[in-house]
């Protein structure tokens, strides 16, 4: 090949690695930069996070719920989720394009229910997963990002970005425009607030994420996570990610006796 053609190619692939740079919104780059380096973020295979829930449902006064917490993201696609609660522990696996939940009474091991979850189902805990692995930037191939201007949220001028994931799956984040600092997330009917700091590995990550949504009777109904330790990048067990080796009719057989949730 002469070099012409080569210099030909060259300013192409160089014109669309410019035009690709400018799509992206710049905000997108400053947040990543408050989170801590480029190069740390987008290493980041696994993350491994332990701490409390607590939810208050003022339509339910004297049944406040407090359990523990254990969460794991790993790339590309996956995310292994366990609440246990004072009844029961609730587990909630998504692996690529398939999805469960298994449930089991704390007090009694032969009671449990194992719930294949529905496409939308999937979908959702697809988004949740890549909006806590990828850090705002890569979600071409699973959706859009559009940049919907300047807003002001509690009194700080941020730049809106609508993180489409599909139908119904958007999540509106508001940064900080001097920052880059998240000042808030709407997604559909529920607000996300996140506070404190966790510095892992040189990057920030939320203490706290508080998540309001509103009750039949139109009240706000609280869950706040608390997170007391995150790893990054751990060595998972070939088990994470499996469906639980169990007898199908004895499942089917343990759901009456499972507590209600």
């Amino acid at each position: 090949m002469s070099t012409a053609p080569r210099r030909i190619i060259a300013c192409a692939l160089a014109l669309v690695a410019a035009v690709a740079a400018r799509s992206e919104p710049a905000v997108i780059g400053l947040a990543r930069a408050y989170l801590g380096p480029d190069s740390t973020l987008t290493g980041i295979q696994t993350i491994h996070l332990v701490g409390t829930l607590d939810r208050v449902d003022p339509d339910h006064p004297l049944n406040p719920s407090h359990g523990s917490l254990d969460l794991i993201f790993s790339k590309p696609m996956r995310q292994h989720l366990v609440v246990r609660s004072e009844r029961t522990t609730l587990t909630t696996v998504v692996d690529g394009y398939d999805a469960w939940d298994f449930e089991v009474d704390n007090a009694d091991a032969t009671k449990f229910r194992l719930t294949w979850l529905a496409a939308a189902d999937i979908k959702t805990l697809r988004a949740n997963t890549w909006e806590n692995l990828y850090f705002y930037r890569g979600l071409d191939g699973e959706g859009s990002v559009v940049d919907m201007g300047p807003a002001t949220v509690d009194g700080i001028t941020c730049e809106r970005l609508d993180f489409t994931h599909g139908p119904g799956i958007v999540y509106e984040r508001f940064f900080d425009r001097d920052t880059g600092r998240l000042v808030l997330t709407i997604r559909g009917p529920e607000t996300i607030r996140e506070s404190g700091e966790i510095l892992v590995d040189g990057l920030r990550f939320s203490k706290t994420i508080v998540s309001t949504t509103k009750t039949a009777s139109g009240k706000d109904l609280v869950s706040t996570v608390t997170f007391s330790s995150i790893v990054l990048n751990e060595p998972l067990g070939p088990d994470v990610f499996e469906v639980p080796n169990i007898d199908p009719s004895k499942a089917v057989a343990s759901v009456a006796g499972l507590p209600a949730r």
